[in-house]
């Protein structure tokens, strides 16, 4: 007979996951729920929850150190009327990662947290999160943009090469005197923390700005996969780029640009002594 979990006897192997979290691996068929005829609660295959705590062991460790450390200096942030926080993710956060990116894209579009984990130990600095100030396990938003060389994100949006067959060595890392080439691979949010994303884009600007001159990202591509992602896109002014795929998109960082995220983030850039191209009117 197949052992089988409450949901808080499943939640608690997976270290205390939120109910949130747990809901969206279930739907991703990460594990089998099994509901007995004429119940409404169902309960979890034990062999399915076991597994993929064996898996996520390690980054289920760092997050128990990372909260640990945050209770003994205190909340990371407990405003009440600012309630989001940005950072880099890390590893205790792969497994929340995991979860949203199955709420947000599907886990047939998911790329595999083995793979994404090996990127993340590549460059650290790819994907932005939005967040809980109070509980950085209940992720809102996130954007994640990889330096690669232009040539391999170009097959990439041409639909000759997969996210999933990207490989730490094809990602890049942010070395002074250098300049890159961005792909940005997901830029998402949940609806109801929309009014958020303007907070997680600025943080990445600063971000890109704060490196400068030592380190340039001076072009973004981007592929648009949803009206969501056509819309930002959109609104940040990327140039069309149909030679290459009727859904894909340039940006040129240092070009004079009308959206205020841009125009701010040049300002910035200018006032570190960059010359942002203005054309002869």
């Amino acid at each position: 007979m197949t052992d089988l979990l409450t949901s808080s006897e499943a939640r608690a192997l997976l270290g205390n996951m939120s109910p949130s979290s747990f809901k969206n691996l279930v739907d991703g068929k990460k594990i089998r729920k099994v509901t007995a005829p004429g119940k409404t609660q169902g309960k979890y295959v034990a062999e399915d929850v076991q597994k993929l705590a064996e898996e996520l062991k390690p980054f289920l460790e760092a997050e128990k150190n990372s909260r640990q450390a945050s209770q003994d200096r205190g909340s990371y942030k407990d405003n009440p009327s600012h309630p989001a926080a940005t950072d880099w993710a890390r590893d205790s956060d792969l497994p929340y990662m995991l979860a949203y990116d199955y709420e947000m894209y599907g886990v047939e579009n998911t790329v595999d947290i083995s793979i994404t984990h090996k990127w993340w130990q590549k460059n650290p600095y790819m994907a932005r999160l939005l967040f809980d100030a109070n509980d950085r396990r209940n992720i809102w938003g996130g954007i994640t943009i990889m330096p690669m060389e232009e040539e391999t994100i170009i097959r990439i949006l041409k639909d000759e090469m997969t996210e999933r067959d990207i490989k730490p060595e094809h990602i890049l890392t942010y070395e002074p005197g250098k300049q890159y080439v961005g792909y940005v691979a997901s830029a998402t949010v949940k609806k109801e923390y929309a009014t958020h994303f303007k907070g997680l884009l600025k943080s990445v600007f600063n971000f890109a700005c704060q490196q400068y001159p030592d380190i340039q990202v001076a072009k973004l591509y981007a592929y648009a996969s949803s009206p969501e992602g056509w819309d930002l896109i959109k609104r940040l002014f990327f140039t069309p780029r149909r030679d290459i795929n009727r859904n894909a998109f340039e940006l040129d960082l240092f070009e004079r640009n009308p959206s205020p995220y841009l125009k701010s983030f040049q300002e910035c850039l200018k006032a570190k002594g960059a010359t942002i191209f203005e054309p002869n009117w």
